[in-house]
């Protein structure tokens, strides 16, 4: 017995089977040997209604295939992540740390802190340090202050001067009438941010506080933030005493945003090559 050719197909007179077109070549070819043409939908594969030779059958493209994405593991109690912005901006015993140093000559001393974060700890002091009560005022929203996105929980959250340092981050051993090593805060003006309070969740505990060695610090004013933003509050040194550095301190609670529009320290023993 033979087999009758019949296109691509072959023919038993005594056991047919029925015959088909390719729906891409158009071919005839014994039916049973076209296949269903497959293709992925999301993430399971459906057919496409033709029948298709093995010569034209497409294989399935994976990049059509959707991956349908395992669930977020279950986050742990009372999580303690490293704090990435101390550790990528490492400050000193003494709080220096040179990526911050204020570079215009006008300014006294030199910049230090660890609310590196927004515009850095010199956005703090951009207003300049005056010999006069009067503060310069300054409105700017949270991310062009000095900033930290998650406070540091206690009073950790600060920036200071350094009056010994001028404003590349040499030290200075000479006394002198431009850059003395220890001045006298008779009162200050600290500015909240103008979009939001110092500590995001309202009021905070701060201190103003000296320092002769900058790792003891002396406390000379303090008192409890109203919660406001572009809050500003202006008061007298309780202690007025030299120090070598100044800062300002904001408690922080290890979560919410903390930042300082600017810091004014009105000194009373500067000379007129000082401002």
């Amino acid at each position: 017995m033979s087999f009758r050719p019949h296109g691509r197909a072959s023919v038993n007179p005594r056991s047919p089977r029925a015959l088909g077109v390719c729906d891409r070549c158009g071919f005839m070819y014994n039916h049973y040997l076209l296949q269903d043409q497959l293709r992925w939908r999301g993430p399971r594969l459906q057919s496409l209604g033709l029948l298709i030779c093995d010569s034209c059958l497409d294989i399935p493209n994976e990049q059509e295939r959707t991956f349908v994405l395992p669930p977020d593991p279950v986050p742990i109690n009372f999580a303690r992540p490293e704090n990435y912005v101390v550790a990528d901006n490492p400050v000193s015993g003494l709080g220096y740390d040179p990526a911050n140093a204020f570079l215009p000559t006008t300014q006294l001393g030199m910049s230090i802190g660890n609310m590196v974060m927004g515009a850095g700890v010199n956005a703090a002091f951009d207003g300049g340090v005056v010999v006069s009560s009067v503060a310069t005022t300054v409105s700017r929203g949270f991310s062009n202050c000095a900033n930290l996105v998650n406070s540091i929980s206690g009073f950790n959250n600060w920036v200071g001067k350094n009056w010994a340092a001028d404003a590349t981050g040499a030290l200075t051993t000479t006394p002198s009438t431009v850059t003395p090593q220890t001045h006298v805060v008779s009162s200050f003006t600290l500015i909240a941010p103008a979009d939001q309070p110092f500590l995001l969740t309202g009021t905070a505990q701060y201190r103003i506080q000296g320092s002769d060695n900058g790792a003891t610090w002396s406390t000379l004013a303090f008192g409890t933030t109203a919660g406001t933003a572009g809050e500003i509050i202006t008061d007298d040194a309780i202690t007025q005493a030299p120090y070598q550095y100044h800062r300002a301190v904001i408690r922080g609670d290890g979560i919410s945003q903390v930042g300082i529009a600017q810091l004014v320290l009105n000194i009373s023993d500067a000379g007129a090559n000082d401002i």
